[in-house]
C-alpha cells in the first residue's frame, strides 16, 4: 500500500513494504517537517484508525455542501450535520443528483439497509442559492428538496437569524420558503457548551460559534445599522470551528476578508472581526470558494491551517490566484519561515490551478474532480482522501485539545451589561469593520468594481 504524506516541506511518497512482511516494523517517516508556535508539525506514518470524526466536502460545482459525522455512540451510530446543501445550476438540482444519493450510500449511521437517513442539523450558512439552493418552476433545489425527500428526517434547523433581502433573489427564496411553509427554524447560538447546548455531535465534540449574521461575541454587530441593507448576504455567513478532540475545521460559508463593493453590494472584513477568537488549527474550509476577498493573509497566519478545502466549480473563476498563491505560501507569523497550506478543490472548471509544489513551503494545490473526506481519530491524524487515491495523512498539531472559548470569549462575557445591549466591544486592536464612512470621505479607497470575482454568490 502507499500512503501520501502531508509536509512542511516538499510531499514524497512513503512505500509500504507489506508484501515483504516488515510493514510491522517499518516506521514511516516524512523528513522536513517545519515549526509551529511552540511545537513542530510533522507528518504521519498511518491513516486515522479507531472511532473517527468525518467530513464529506461535496463535489456541487459552484456551490457548497459539507457533511459531517460525529464519532459513533454506544449503539454504533453517529449525528450527521449538514453545512450548507447548495446548487450549481449545472445538474439543475444538486440535492437530488448528488447529495441525497450520497447520503443514502456513503454515511455509516445505523444498521446496514436503514431505511431512513436522520439528519440531526441542517445549517445553512446564509441565503444565497449556492448554499441553500433555490426554486426552480414548481420544483425546490438544495436544502429545500431535501426537507421534504423521501425518508429524509431533518432534525433541527438552526441559521443566521436574518430576515431581509440584499442583492438577488436568493435572499428572499429562504425566507419565503421558511414562511410559507411555517418552518421551524432556530437562531444559531454563541454558546454551544453545556446541556442547553443546540447542536450535540457526540462525545469530546464541540461546535464553538465565531460569527453569526454579521455578529462577533464581544463585539456585537460589526457592520453599521445604517449600511446593513446594502451588505451582502456573504457577511453574515455563520462562522463554525468543529473541535474533535484535538482535531479543528473551520466553516465560514462565504466570509469576506476585504472592504469592497461588487454588483450592488458592500462586502466587509468580517475575517477580521474575528481575529481575537482565532486559534490555529488544522482543515480550514476555505471561505467563499477561493474569491480574491477572502482568506486574507493576516487571517491565515491566526488560524495556520495544514490543510485548505475549496468547493468550487463554474461562473466565478474560483480560485482565484491571489487566494492559491496565499494559501500554499503563508509564513509564521512570529518567525517568518515558510509555513502554507496544502491546498484540495473539488474542480477546477475555470480557476487559477498552481503548477507544482510551492518553491518557499513544498505546499501543493490537488483537484480531486469529486468528493472530498476527512477523517480523524482526534488524537494522532487526520486524512484527507481524493477519489481513487489513497490518503494523504497529517499528525496533528502538538496543541492541547480546545475544550473551552478563547480567553477573549470568557473576558466578554463577563463585561457584557444590559447597557451595552448584552455585548462587550474589547479594545483589541483588531481593524474596524465598518470603516465605509472612511470611504464615504475618501480617507481609505476600496474596490468598487462588478468583477466575476466576488460579485454575487
Amino acid at each position: 500500500m502507499i500512503f501520501k504524506t502531508g509536509s512542511r516541506r516538499p510531499s514524497g511518497w512513503v512505500l509500504s513494504l507489506a508484501s515483504l512482511g516488515l510493514v510491522a516494523s517499518l516506521a514511516l517517516f516524512a523528513t522536513g517537517a517545519a515549526s509551529k508556535g511552540p511545537g513542530a508539525r510533522g507528518t504521519l506514518t498511518k491513516a486515522p484508525e479507531a472511532n473517527t470524526l468525518r467530513v464529506h466536502v461535496l463535489n456541487v460545482g459552484q456551490g457548497d455542501a459539507t457533511i459531517i459525522e460525529g464519532p459513533k455512540d454506544a449503539k454504533g451510530n453517529r449525528k450527521v450535520l449538514i453545512y450548507d446543501a447548495g446548487e450549481s445550476g449545472e445538474l439543475g438540482n444538486e440535492a437530488r443528483h448528488v447529495i441525497e444519493p450520497y447520503l443514502r450510500n456513503h454515511l455509516d449511521d445505523g444498521p446496514p439497509g436503514r431505511p431512513v437517513i436522520d439528519v440531526d442539523y441542517l445549517i445553512p450558512s446564509h441565503y444565497h442559492k449556492d448554499h441553500t439552493g433555490s426554486s426552480r418552476g414548481k420544483e425546490w433545489t438544495g436544502l429545500f428538496y431535501l426537507w421534504d425527500a423521501l425518508n429524509v428526517r431533518i432534525g433541527r434547523l438552526l441559521d443566521t437569524g436574518i430576515n431581509y433581502d440584499a442583492a438577488g433573489a436568493g435572499d428572499s427564496a429562504y425566507r419565503k420558503w421558511v414562511e410559507e411553509n411555517q418552518v421551524r427554524r432556530s437562531t444559531l447560538a454563541f454558546d454551544q457548551q453545556g446541556p442547553d447546548r443546540q447542536i450535540d455531535l457526540g462525545e469530546d465534540v464541540w461546535v464553538e460559534v465565531l460569527a453569526v449574521g454579521a455578529r462577533v461575541e464581544g463585539r456585537g454587530l460589526v457592520i453599521r445599522e445604517q449600511d446593513v441593507g446594502t451588505t451582502s448576504q456573504n457577511d453574515f455567513s455563520a462562522v463554525l470551528v468543529l473541535h474533535y478532540k484535538k482535531f479543528d475545521v473551520y466553516l465560514g460559508g462565504d466570509l469576506s476578508g476585504y472592504l469592497h463593493e461588487s454588483w450592488g453590494s458592500w462586502y466587509h472584513n468580517i475575517e477580521g472581526a474575528t481575529f481575537a477568537h482565532l486559534r490555529p488549527l488544522e482543515v480550514y474550509r476555505v471561505n467563499h470558494h477561493g474569491s480574491q476577498w477572502s482568506s486574507s493573509y493576516p487571517f491565515l497566519q491566526r488560524i495556520m491551517p495544514q490543510v485548505g478545502v475549496i468547493s468550487c466549480g463554474r461562473g466565478h473563476k474560483h480560485p482565484n490566484e491571489y487566494t492559491v498563491r496565499r494559501l500554499l505560501g503563508w509564513e509564521d507569523y512570529w518567525t517568518g519561515r515558510p509555513m502554507g497550506s496544502d491546498i484540495f478543490q473539488t474542480k477546477n472548471d475555470e480557476g487559477y490551478l498552481f503548477d507544482g509544489n510551492h518553491l518557499h513551503t513544498g505546499r501543493r494545490q490537488h483537484v480531486a474532480n469529486g468528493h472530498i473526506v476527512i477523517e480523524s481519530d482526534g488524537e494522532t491524524s487526520f486524512s484527507v482522501t481524493l477519489p481513487g487515491q489513497e490518503p494523504y495523512v497529517y499528525d496533528l498539531d502538538p496543541y492541547p485539545a480546545y475544550t473551552d472559548v478563547p480567553q477573549s470569549v470568557r473576558a466578554a462575557r463577563l463585561q457584557a451589561s444590559r447597557e451595552m445591549g448584552g455585548e462587550a466591544d474589547l479594545e483589541y486592536g483588531h481593524s474596524k469593520v465598518y470603516d465605509r464612512d472612511d470611504v464615504r470621505r475618501g480617507k481609505i479607497h476600496a474596490p468598487r468594481i462588478d468583477d466575476p470575482d466576488g460579485g454575487g454568490d
